[in-house]
């Protein structure tokens, strides 16, 4: 064992003295994550804005206002006419209703008020504000009907009824509850910050791997391995100290990687004991694949070139760049042959369903079996003779 953790301490030693090394370990991975994942939107709601011009300027015209804000879907700014026309070709906001004069006494004549609204071209939300403003007039008008009837009935002032109906009606909440399932109360859904960040740090570390384990081919093309050979460490000891080397220097970078996330992006990775068991899988699969491409090849200068090809092919493939729902069917059904999909698959349980070590026994068994058939055909085909 001690020749294994000589050998395992030379090859991380190795590894970190090169500046380079760093930058491919932790700056690419952060950097990707930010221009993927939308840093800076990450918590924000990105509603679209929308400019009210209120020419009535009445109670009900007013009610109209609050009752499409209560609904939460869009952000309204109260605006004059010129205001409005002004942000709107400047493209400030998605676009502008208009309560024209005469809205009120239309409600109140049992007539529907012509509102107006104006929207620009790109703006997919039309249709919803369309629908929200409708529906906010029609709730206006059974107002102002119920409140004429009791006018009539009890010989109170129209106006104070109808005040009082407003004020009643204005703060009832929707009655549609959202209710988000997950085994936690912790997170509800998977931010697409958090679904770049663990994807990118997946692929950043197979490529490291890759490099890692090129360590095999450099030894036999430079001779180094002839050199140990002739001392008194076997052939085992030799392999178990560099594979104990790339286990260890990928957890040093999907660690690190993870702890930046969680402090600075705010990124919630879920239950520790089974987010140790996954990356301990995933690195032991991206070490098999790094093995199994470099026993193909006859140099790290190939293992390099297809290694990377074969990786960033794959990582496309299961998610890493972008969500699986918007791939066609049998993309979606080819992502799960490759070992990024089924990382990707064990985070998503664990950061965005509150799972545990249970709920990623699947993902896990998934990845050993890529992990074994990797292994046993690298180890077979690499030569140091």
């Amino acid at each position: 064992m001690k020749r294994i953790g000589a050998i395992a301490a030379f090859e991380m030693k190795r590894m970190f003295q090169k500046p380079q090394s760093f930058l491919l370990m932790f700056g690419m991975p952060l950097l990707f994550t930010f221009i993927f994942g939308g840093l800076f939107s990450e918590g924000e709601e990105n509603k679209p804005i929308i400019s009210v011009v209120d020419l009535d300027n009445t109670l009900l015209s007013k009610t109209l206002i609050d009752e499409v804000k209560s609904k939460g879907l869009v952000d309204f700014y109260i605006d004059d006419s010129q205001t409005a026309d002004l942000k709107f070709n400047d493209q400030k906001i998605s676009g502008y209703v208009q309560l024209n004069s005469g809205f009120e006494i239309e409600l109140l004549d049992n007539k529907t008020p012509e509102v107006v609204f104006v929207s620009q071209a790109s703006f997919e939300g039309a249709t919803m504000i369309e629908q929200i403003i409708n529906d906010s007039i029609v709730k206006i008008q059974i107002g102002v009907t119920a409140s004429s009837f009791y006018q009539k009935v009890t010989g109170e002032e129209l106006k104070v009824v109808q005040d009082q109906i407003v004020e009643e009606t204005s703060g009832i909440p929707t009655s549609v509850e959202t209710v988000t399932v997950t085994k936690s109360n912790e997170v509800a859904t998977m931010s697409n910050l958090t679904a770049r960040s663990a994807g990118f740090t997946i692929m950043f570390v197979m490529i490291s791997m890759l490099i890692s384990t090129g360590v095999l081919l450099e030894a036999r093309q430079s001779g180094v391995w002839y050199r140990m050979m002739s001392t008194p460490v076997s052939r085992t000891e030799l392999l178990g100290g560099y594979l104990l080397s790339f286990f260890l220097i990928g957890w040093i970078q999907f660690g690190i990687l993870m702890l930046i996330t969680k402090v600075v992006f705010h990124v919630n990775w879920g239950n520790l004991l089974a987010n140790i068991v996954l990356v301990s899988c995933l690195l032991l699969c991206t070490i098999g694949l790094g093995l199994f491409i470099a026993g193909f090849v006859k140099s790290s200068e190939q293992q390099s070139v297809f290694g990377n090809l074969i990786i960033i092919s794959t990582c496309m493939l299961g998610g890493v760049y972008w969500p699986l729902e918007i791939m066609p069917d049998f993309m979606q059904q080819a992502a799960r042959f490759v070992p990024q999909y089924w990382g990707l698959e064990g985070f998503t349980e664990l950061a965005a369903r509150g799972g545990n070590i249970l709920d990623i026994i699947y993902p896990i068994c998934v990845l050993l079996i890529f992990t074994g058939v990797f292994l046993t055909i690298g180890m077979k085909r690499i030569r140091f003779e």
